[in-house]
């Protein structure tokens, strides 16, 4: 009786161990991974971390937990994980689109990672929602992975001792120095805002200590926003500090960078604070910034990178950069071997020692084929002095092909007026920059098309450039003969390409829609704040009106004239001799057409052949419509 005992128990035993073993569904292979359902599933990732049949050797040897071990989420995870997944990860998680809950309130920040480290692992098609409290970060590190469609939507606070605030939400630590692999980190997007308290320390961003990594996609619609004291010191760079054989391409910043207080010193950027010249091929392309910034007690500034030593191509920056010593538009300050070229601007720049709106500082960089039109609190184009630039650095290309619109920006282009060698540094008028007309000078970087600027390759369909690039067309006579944002004294034309709609609050000009387009009619002297918008983007142009061209146009003169409509018959287009409203009604009453908006002109194409009646200035006309 003994045996049969002893054999019914080695049974119970070797089924109870393999449930043990394999608390999922599935094998853990990529054709029929391990199936994630509730969140025992999950938690059970971390609890068999340590079980030898999930680890294999890493990429740089040891024994990594669950490497080439394939998870799948099957539904969104409601129940709150409150621990991290695990420590150490070298598998395949594949969210399938779901999102997990977090609710991380462990006051050992060591604790407050969803994973500690990934090496050689893979994230993607996740979302991540709920809390995390006292956290340094998402991951602890990364060691060579990639991370695709995570969406991170926490409600985040810092680890914080008595010195310090420390948060790099996605990342502390990228890639492995001396090594090619990268870690790939792409279609990544972040709604968190990330708020810092003052501390004498602060350190916050996306992303910190990469060493190699590759960032495509990467959207941040978050807010930083930076208590200080007058012993801070800052360190806040939404995406990177220093790019080290790394780069980051097709990535948008639409989150604004604020400090509060006056710190002792503060190391602000938006891409990146140093884009470093290695032997790997560093550069940021194809990005876009929205974002403002407002910093105070800050060095450098730039968009895409206060300081550049390596190559910036095809980006564009509409936000405001308000900074207190050096700030650039695209670059703060560009050394040897830097490269800013096919990169708009078209945000104001502000920096209370040198501002330029595409370099500030040139310190033996390339500059070439860029487009500026916004001010700045100094210089259009370049805030430095161009000629000791070229002197230091003879040999090299300096700069080449670099344009703003000189009847909206009203600034010299930079220390030395127009460099007009190479067109190192020029200003043309509106219609001598829109559509084709630089497309033989700037080449294929750019994309063009009639009623907007060029715009770099990429952006010809974003609602926040093609806004920035949407015009208005004030008058002149000849390239030393024109208005200009600060001096209008005849009516002017509005680009509404792309559906861009425009609108003035102020009484000093008439907005009316005409033959030719939508134009500008100057009622009186004074300032006039006209506001375009498309897609949720919004930009201010603030015209100074300094006279009246056309007398019949003032208030006063309308109130004296009587109403006419011509010509009559019409065929296409009956016209006003004032602006006004109207309504136009059939011979038995009806009401056909209306405008409240002043017009001076309609269209009647599209009425059939007849009597109509309209009624404008308080008059009411017979017209006919052949």
């Amino acid at each position: 009786m003994r045996k049969p005992i002893l054999v019914f128990t080695i049974i119970l035993f070797s089924c109870f161990s393999f449930s043990q073993e394999h608390p999922w569904q599935g094998e853990g292979t990529e054709e029929n991974p391990f199936k994630i359902f509730t969140i025992d599933d999950l938690n059970a990732i971390r609890e068999q971390e340590d079980n030898p049949l999930y680890s294999a050797e890493g990429p740089f040897g040891g024994y990594v937990p669950y490497t080439n071990i394939h998870f799948e989420l099957m539904n969104n995870i409601e129940d709150s994980l409150t621990q991290k997944l695990c420590s150490k990860f070298g598998g395949h998680f594949h969210g399938k689109g779901h999102f997990i809950s977090l609710n991380f309130n462990n006051s050992d920040y060591y604790l407050n990672n969803l994973i500690g480290e990934v090496i050689g692992g893979t994230i993607d098609s996740l979302r991540l929602e709920g809390n995390m409290f006292n956290s340094m970060g998402i991951f602890g590190g990364i060691s060579i992975g990639e991370i695709d469609n995570l969406i991170c939507n926490l409600n985040i606070t810092p680890y914080i001792n008595d010195l310090s605030a420390v948060l790099y939400l996605f990342c502390d630590g990228v890639g492995v120095s001396n090594t090619e692999e990268a870690v790939i980190f792409k279609n990544c997007i972040n709604y968190s805002n990330i708020n810092m308290p003052a501390k004498k320390y602060i350190h916050c961003g996306l992303f910190w200590a990469v060493q190699a990594g590759n960032f495509d996609g990467i959207i941040n619609y978050g807010n930083f926003n930076i208590e200080t004291t007058e012993e801070s010191i800052v360190e806040a760079h939404v995406f990177l500090d220093i790019i080290e054989s790394s780069l980051i391409k097709n990535c948008i910043n639409y989150g604004n960078v604020t400090i509060n207080g006056m710190p002792n010193t503060a190391n602000v950027s938006l891409f990146a604070n140093f884009n470093s010249q290695t032997e790997y091929d560093n550069k940021i392309t194809n990005c876009l910034n929205t974002g403002n910034v407002y910093a105070k007690k800050v060095d450098y500034l730039g968009a895409f990178a206060n300081l550049n030593a390596s190559r910036i191509c095809n980006c564009v920056n509409t936000g405001r950069l308000i900074g207190d010593k050096i700030a650039g538009g695209i670059v703060g300050e560009n050394y040897e071997y830097g490269l800013v070229e096919n990169c708009l601007n078209a945000g104001y720049i502000q920096g209370d020692s040198i501002a330029g709106g595409i370099v500030a500082v040139n310190n033996g960089g390339t500059v070439k084929n860029n487009l500026s039109l916004s001010r700045t609190s100094k210089y259009s184009v370049f805030g430095d002095s161009i000629s000791n630039s070229q002197q230091q650095f003879p040999d090299s290309l300096m700069f080449e092909n670099n344009f703003y619109d000189k009847q909206l920006l009203t600034q010299m282009s930079s220390p030395q007026g127009d460099i007009l060698e190479n067109n190192a540094a020029k200003g043309l008028l509106t219609t001598d920059i829109t559509g084709f007309a630089l497309q033989e000078i700037l080449g294929d970087g750019w994309s063009y098309a009639e009623g907007r600027y060029p715009v770099p390759i990429g952006f010809e369909n974003d609602s926040a450039v093609l806004l920035a690039a949407t015009p208005i067309y004030l008058p002149y006579t000849d390239q030393d003969n024109y208005n200009t944002v600060d001096s209008v004294t005849c009516h002017f034309m509005l680009g509404t390409e792309n559906n861009v709609e425009w609108e003035c609050s102020s009484s000093t000009v008439n907005l009316e829609e005409t033959e030719d387009g939508l134009k500008g009619v100057l009622q009186s002297e004074g300032y006039a704040n006209l506001v375009a918008n498309l897609g949720g983007f919004h930009k201010n142009i603030i015209l100074n009106i300094k006279s009246v061209c056309d007398p019949v146009y003032k208030n006063e003169e309308i109130q004296k004239t009587q109403a006419i409509a011509y010509p009559n018959p019409t065929k296409d287009i009956l016209y006003f001799n004032q602006a006004s409203a109207y309504e136009i009604y059939d011979l038995q009453g009806k009401l056909i057409m209306k405008s409240k908006k002043p017009q001076n002109s309609v269209n009647t194409s599209k009425l059939k052949s007849g009597i109509y009646l309209i009624k404008i200035g308080g008059e009411i006309m017979k017209f006919v419509v052949e």
